[in-house]
């Protein structure tokens, strides 16, 4: 198997923010792409932006049909089940693996699929923001989202040049879980995930600058606290199908509204 052409296929994709950014860092009050953020029908999945470093777990069936993992960081693999691979980076793959191991022997028991990537982000520990989560650099995770590929899908992939493959995935094609779905793959599996903060109306979501942020300083402390409770980075909102998602951090707002 082509580890490049995994990686690529299995990034997490950038999600943009919620207001455009402009000069030195500051929101406009245009939203992303100019258009409005989701349509008012649309309910909208608030969770916690937990701020760490962004990992997954790939399992997979390799060459002779066993069920096999991979473990990266945002930009990386760092490690292959059987010490394959091998990278110490942020202590990301040290700190998967027993979930990982875990999870190994039913991930693919109620579908038959080729290819299942689980996010989360690995917060705490030796992380930038540790210090909002924890006072003794314990670490923890926070699953976030998963998609899944049949092996006809995951061969087509893997047919393509690595170029097409990260236009594949540049273009929003990961085929991501919705909320319910995500939520049973939760459930079946125990993860501990970012919690959800709130649900909204799309019609109800604020949109200009000043609403948006005093909607956001209703989430100011953290929800997933190790043995501290700092502030939070802020929130992601979503559609429930997920083809709508935008950040909303506490940085940005506070930037554009310092005097």
């Amino acid at each position: 198997m082509d580890l490049k052409k995994i990686n690529s296929l299995t990034k997490y994709p950038s999600i943009l923010t919620y207001h455009k950014l402009g000069e030195k860092g500051r929101l406009t009050e245009s939203l992303s792409e100019e258009k409005g953020f989701l349509h008012e029908s649309d309910r909208i999945y608030v969770y916690e932006k937990v701020d760490g470093e962004n990992a997954r777990v790939i399992f997979f069936k390799n060459d002779i049909n066993e069920i096999d993992y991979l473990i990266g960081s945002r930009e990386e693999l760092l490690y292959a089940k059987g010490d394959r691979i091998g990278n110490p980076y942020g202590g990301i793959a040290e700190f998967l693996k027993p979930i990982a191991d875990k999870l190994l022997p039913a991930v693919f028991s109620e579908n038959d699929w080729a290819l299942t990537v689980i996010y989360q982000e690995s917060y705490g520990g030796k992380t930038k923001a540790a210090k909002q989560y924890t006072d003794n650099k314990t670490q923890d995770y926070r699953f976030f989202d998963v998609f899944s590929l049949s092996q006809n899908e995951l061969n087509h992939l893997l047919s393509l040049p690595q170029e097409k493959i990260a236009e594949w995935r540049d273009h929003g094609n990961q085929p991501f879980y919705n909320e319910d779905e995500k939520l049973r793959f939760i459930q079946a599996f125990g993860l501990a995930y970012a919690p959800l903060l709130a649900t909204e109306q799309g019609s109800n979501f604020p949109k200009t600058l000043e609403d948006t942020y005093a909607f956001l300083q209703s989430f100011e402390q953290t929800k997933v606290g190790i043995d501290a409770s700092g502030k939070s980075e802020g929130i992601i909102a979503r559609s429930s199908d997920r083809k709508h998602i935008r950040k909303i951090r506490f940085e940005d707002y506070e930037r554009t509204f310092r005097k």
